[in-house]
């Protein structure tokens, strides 16, 4: 274009001089333009870019339910128990199935209990064949979204037999075994206790599933009923005695906590009077037998928690003091034995 106008001017003079104005208009012109078009062209894709990212923040906010912390309990010989956190509010469905996780089964009964801000839920199923082998099937649709995550179908075996003996020979309730009250739980600032799920197992093993429990807001109406127990070599009425170990589990849910307290089993009543669990000696943590390292490692686990805040665990405060802190461990080391 500079060429251009130089041969204009050489060979028209005034005339080339006019020449070079109008094709300077021209490249005046052509640059607004072209500047027009630039700035259109960047809004356009600066609006491209906000729309691939609100669509990508659709997807994301569209993600399908997580079901986590699954665990099949309270096998019986006509029943089973399913519990889970459920990441969003949505509904849970179960399917079930023969053993072979293909053909449906039809005839049982579902029941469902639930805590919409924990997430936490407690399914039963009823209405089942003693000694039978099943497929269960979870399914989670979010209200919001109406998205939906499905579970790879899982086995579950229901118990042989119940065994209704006592000492005397009355056939009424297995004599050793009680219903056995569920121990207090920390809530945190804001916390439902009917948001938490509480589980129990013999730490042995020896029982074919863990109780649960999707604990009430009155705490007088959480037992776990020992009489659920099955043992898992025959399938028939688990029998204890007394003084086994268990593991009792609190799930919190959405807040993520999990608190672990470990007691015995007290001794049989013969009855159905309720008794609690024991704790004999609060130093032993995991109720081992003996004060060992991984007591201590339990208390390192669990430093600077409150009793104001989450994820605290009575046990660890040795001290009652209401923070898990240096001065369990000087109590712990205390106790220390090396069993």
């Amino acid at each position: 274009m500079q060429y251009f106008i130089s041969v204009a001017i050489l060979k028209n003079g005034n005339k080339g001089t006019e020449k070079y104005r109008e094709t300077m208009m021209m490249r005046k012109t052509s640059y607004r333009s072209n500047h027009s078009c630039s700035v259109l062209k960047m809004t356009m894709m600066s609006l491209a870019g906000l729309l691939i990212s609100a669509v990508i923040g659709e997807l994301a906010f569209a993600a399908p339910p997580e079901m986590s912390r699954l665990q099949v309990t309270d096998i019986t010989t006509r029943s089973f128990s399913v519990v889970l956190t459920v990441s969003e509010p949505a509904s849970t469905l179960l399917s079930l199935f023969a053993a072979d996780c293909t053909t449906a089964v039809t005839g049982f009964t579902v029941a469902q209990e639930q805590h919409l801000v924990s997430g936490n839920r407690r399914i039963s199923v009823t209405a089942l064949t003693p000694s039978t082998n099943y497929c269960y099937q979870l399914t989670a649709i979010s209200t919001a979204t109406s998205e939906v995550a499905t579970i790879t179908a899982a086995p579950v075996t229901t118990a042989t037999e119940i065994v209704r003996t006592s000492i005397s020979g009355v056939d009424i309730i297995p004599a050793n075994n009680d219903i056995v009250k569920a121990p207090a739980v920390h809530l945190a600032t804001g916390e439902s206790r009917d948001a938490i799920i509480s589980t129990v197992e013999l730490t042995g093993g020896g029982a074919v599933a863990p109780l649960s429990l999707l604990l009430s807001a009155d705490q007088n109406r959480d037992y776990f009923n020992l009489n659920n127990l099955f043992a898992t070599a025959t399938g028939k009425t688990l029998k204890v005695a007394g003084s086994e170990r268990v593991k009792v589990t609190e799930n919190h849910g959405s807040s993520g906590c999990i608190i672990e307290r470990f007691r015995q089993l007290p001794a049989a009543s013969g009855g159905t009077a309720a008794g609690a669990f024991v704790q004999a000696n609060t130093t032993d943590i995991d109720a081992s037998g003996g004060v060992n390292i991984l007591d201590v490692l339990r208390i390192v686990g669990g430093k600077g928690t409150s009793s104001t805040g989450q994820c605290f665990n009575s046990d660890l405060d040795l001290s009652s003091n209401g923070v898990v802190d240096a001065n369990d461990l000087i109590i712990i080391k205390g106790g220390f034995n090396g069993l």
